[in-house]
């Protein structure tokens, strides 16, 4: 496999540049922008940002870089991405940015053809075998399993391919990747060799029977689990609710299917979590708890959540834990959160009542932390909880643009009462689940979209 190396260039204003080179998870986010981002120039900055491994600066001060110096960066890049940039027109400055977006967007619409092709011209082919040889011999087991192959394969290419170009797919799943290859290679040994290898083969069909059915199984399973995951994001966001990464399948099926039903159903959704994490003496939460012990902000505070954990545990009588569990929690977040923002090199400005990046530039806090999550879907709905929801922004005295119990400005601040209950306590554990996969380093994502202050003062923040 050949070498890949970065692309190097010097800038007046940052000295030596060093930008990664383009693998396919980039590719694929190039992709993503050309829909989010309108402005030529702005796209080609957010490229280049998204690539840049030297100087570390913010987005903020590589968004101010000179017009001429952008240009001479992004040929440099698009000069050692040859690849990628095939499409590339080098023309006047004036037409660069355009150019520039044009490659990126032909390159993937050359690609996503050429797996059509592709795909078309094996399906057609493999067909055409199977059906030639059953014609000569009777039906038997093995057969039969790879028309289902081909079924899926034809139903997959239906449905993905030739969907509209920015919405098709550059890869197919892994998982379905080694069918496909399985499929073109017995397609050939069939037209090759089959003949005098009945016999072998049907005893290879009798052995394997179990290994087939798993692939006769798999579009269906695939496409239900993809529309249960849609219907589930969509449910939790409606009933203010957000998942563990360490949640089973099968949960997220029943929060769709609970989704499916007519009219409110929030008491289902909240008995659901809440019959989920206290099943057992809360043995669930416990388990979601005790993963928390090898992350450095979370390892000195351990006894207080295990306390907590405690405490709803042993709860008698007429006593309510949560009015004092929640609080306690809620606490606990605000303490990670600041020691996170720290870890990442953000300082907080005492006199301006401001969080700073490394450079000393004014960050907005809640946009800071909705780019730790960027199109990560279960992330990105747990930050939406924690940032829109328990830390919605507050004025004492008035009402909440979303009405909810659920939130630390009302909590903390002794406004609400009526907080205590177990289904709010489930969230704030969750929300602390949330923050540990962030600061995971294994889960954490680098800082990409522009995170600006805006003007005027969130007390909220």
């Amino acid at each position: 496999m050949a070498k890949l190396f970065n692309a190097k260039s010097k800038s007046k204003t940052f000295g030596e540049v060093e930008l990664r080179y383009i693998s396919s998870g980039d590719v694929k986010f190039f992709v993503e922008l050309l829909d989010k981002v309108k402005d030529n120039k702005e796209f080609v900055i957010q490229v280049l940002y998204h690539q840049l491994i030297t100087p570390k600066v913010s987005f903020t001060a590589f968004n101010k870089i000179p017009d001429d110096e952008l240009i001479k960066l992004a040929g440099d890049f698009a000069g050692h991405g040859q690849h990628t940039f095939k499409y590339f027109k080098k023309t006047t400055d004036v037409e660069f940015f355009t150019n520039f977006r044009e490659a990126i967007r032909k390159y993937y619409q050359r690609q996503v053809e050429q797996l059509q092709t592709t795909f078309e011209s094996m399906v057609r082919s493999s067909k055409k075998i199977f059906e030639n040889y059953n014609k000569q011999f009777k039906p038997i087991p093995f057969l039969e399993s790879i028309r289902e192959i081909s079924k899926v394969a034809e139903q997959y290419y239906a449905d993905i391919i030739k969907q509209p170009v920015r919405k098709a797919r550059l890869r197919l799943p892994e998982s379905f990747q080694s069918v496909i290859k399985q499929y073109e290679l017995t397609s050939r040994i069939f037209s090759e060799v089959f003949t005098p290898q009945i016999s072998l083969w049907q005893k290879w069909a009798e052995q394997n029977k179990r290994a087939l059915d798993i692939y006769k199984k798999f579009w269906p399973t695939f496409e239900e689990s993809n529309i249960a995951k849609q219907e589930a994001g969509q449910i939790l966001k409606k009933y203010k609710w957000l998942l563990s990464l360490h949640l089973p399948s099968s949960f997220i099926f029943k929060v769709a299917k609970i989704g499916r039903k007519k009219g409110n159903q929030r008491r289902a959704m909240n008995r659901l979590f809440v019959d989920y994490f206290s099943s057992g003496d809360f043995t669930n939460l416990s388990t979601l708890v005790d993963r928390w012990e090898k992350i450095a902000i979370f390892k000195p505070r351990m006894k207080i959540f295990r306390d907590c954990v405690s405490a709803l545990i042993n709860a008698k009588g007429n006593s309510n834990p949560s009015n004092f569990v929640l609080p306690t929690l809620i606490a606990q977040i605000d303490g990670i959160q600041t020691e996170f923002m720290k870890q990442n090199g953000l300082s907080f400005d005492p006199k301006a009542r401001k969080w700073k990046d490394k450079k000393g530039i004014p960050i907005n806090q809640k946009a800071w932390f909705k780019s730790q999550t960027s199109n990560q879907r279960w992330l990105d709905l747990a930050n939406d909880i924690f940032l829109n929801i328990l830390f919605q922004k507050s004025l004492p005295g008035e009402p909440l643009e979303t009405p909810f119990t659920f939130n630390r400005h009302k909590i903390m601040h002794g406004e609400y009462l009526k907080y205590g209950r177990i289904d709010n306590t489930i969230r704030a554990f969750l929300i602390l689940d949330f923050l540990a996969a962030l600061s995971d380093k294994k889960l954490t994502v680098r800082n990409r979209p522009p995170f600006a202050v805006k003007s005027g003062t969130d007390r909220s923040e």
